[in-house]
Parts: structure tokens; sequence; C-alpha cells
């Protein structure tokens, strides 16, 4: 079954850029952050060609100081909107999106200002299967619903192509996935409480299928697709523990599959 790819004429997304950024103030991108000293960069990645936002990107931002190259990631949400925080002030950056294998131009910004709009743009059209995943997306709806629950379902699948999980989970706002020097890539679970240097607190998860610990919980779900799939579940560290006891002291994301 294919997304349905939702396309917005040119000058209605403009005007959904030009009115959100520019309503909000710095404390309400960047609650722990200090506008005295720190700056912020906020605004829109869109597909110019296929005149969609593009949901699941990551921007990063990029700038050397004291002889030391400084770098910070976001994730874009589910509304195309991405918020980097922590910049430094009258300082020039350079602001790149990112999606998989897709890499948009090179930006300069100089963070003259505390908060300022820099919409990005990534163009994404040479892959029509990729340009429908990130068109459904920004639907929203029940999608966006899956992509933010602790709970995802097998009724709750059923409108999506296939893909494998670890496709979908990539675009799962409560999940991270970072390569670490001695692990490999790894998934992180992201916490919605704020830590007290205001980053966010983020901790690794092992991989349970079919409550069965994977040695490689990332390549695992590599080769699961969503059509085997019954149930997937998010479990904080708190909640992995209280079922799996001392197994369960880092976060869990457990898998039933169909044929269990």
């Amino acid at each position: 079954m294919l997304y349905t790819f939702v396309r917005l004429s040119a000058p209605a997304l403009m005007l959904v850029v030009a009115n959100s950024a520019a309503a909000q103030s710095f404390a309400d991108f960047c609650p722990g952050g200090d506008p005295e000293t720190e700056a912020a960069v906020v605004g829109y990645v869109t597909d110019p060609e296929a005149e969609t936002i593009v949901p699941g990107a990551t921007v990063a931002a990029s700038w050397v100081q004291f002889d030391t190259r400084q770098r910070v990631e976001t994730e874009v949400g589910m509304e195309g909107l991405y918020a980097i925080c922590g910049l430094p002030q009258d300082m020039e950056v350079s602001l790149r999106a990112v999606f998989g294998d897709w890499r948009g131009e090179a930006v300069p910004y100089t963070t003259a200002v505390t908060l300022a709009q820099q919409d990005l743009s990534l163009s994404l059209t040479s892959d029509p299967r990729r340009r429908e995943e990130v068109g459904s997306l920004a639907a929203g709806g029940s999608r966006s619903r899956i992509l933010g629950s602790e709970v995802i379902r097998a009724e709750d699948l059923v409108d999506l192509p296939e893909m494998s999980v670890y496709e979908l989970l990539r675009q799962h706002s409560l999940l991270k996935f970072d390569r670490m020097s001695t692990l490999g890539e790894v998934i992180l679970l992201t916490s919605v409480t704020l830590s007290s240097w205001g980053s966010f607190r983020e901790q690794a998860m092992e991989v349970r299928i079919n409550e069965r610990r994977e040695g490689d919980g990332v390549n695992a779900i590599r080769e699961l697709s969503i059509d085997e799939v019954s149930r997937i579940e998010i479990l904080s560290r708190t909640e992995a523990s209280a079922r799996y006891g001392g197994d369960g002291y880092v976060g869990a994301l457990v898998i039933t599959t169909r044929n269990r």
C-alpha cells in the first residue's frame, strides 16, 4: 500500500513558515538556554520541488571557536520545524539539513540576534519512494500519533507501505539512533525531561524480539519488516526493570512478531 503524497502550494507553505517561528520567543524554543550568552536558529526544512515539508530530517549547525570545530544537531519535528539552541552569539555558523543519504546545501548564517529564522531546503525527488514516505509523514494524523506513541500495534501499521522496523523507528520522536565509537550504532531513548544542563537526557536501550535479547539490536530491526510485527513497546529504564528485573537496567525496545 502506498503513502498519500501531500502537496502544498508554494504560497501556502511560505505563509505557514513566515507566521510560525516569528510568533515564538527564545524561551519557547530553548527553555533551558541563556538568552544573554546564547543564540538559537529555528525554521522549516522543505523540499521545494515536491512542495512539502520534510519531517524526520536532521539539521546540523557547525562553527569554529577557539580553534576547535563545534557541532550540534537537532531533529526536524512532525510539523517540519527545527530549533537549534546553544549557539554562540555573533558567530558565523553553517547550517545543513540531512535525511538519510541526502544532504542539503550548507547555508552560512551569523547569530547576530538571540532568535532568528532560517529555512532550509532538501531535495528528495531523486527517490520517489522516499518522497512518498516524507509526504505521508507530513500529512500528520494517525502517522503522527504512531511516531510519538510508546506502544505501536499491528493495526496502527496497516496503512503504511512495507518497510523495515529500523526505517519506521528512525522517524520516532522518542528515539534517537547514534553511532558510538566502541559499540557501533545504538538506539537511545530521549527523555522529555530537561536535565540541569538544559539538554535532554538520553539512555541506551536493549532490543528484545519475542522476549529474546538481541546482541545486535540495530541490525536485527533492519531485517525485520513491519508486516511481521504484532506489537512494539518502548520501555523506560523503570518500566523495563519492573518487567525484567536486573536485566532491565537500561530501557528496552520490545518487539512481538505475528508468528510468535
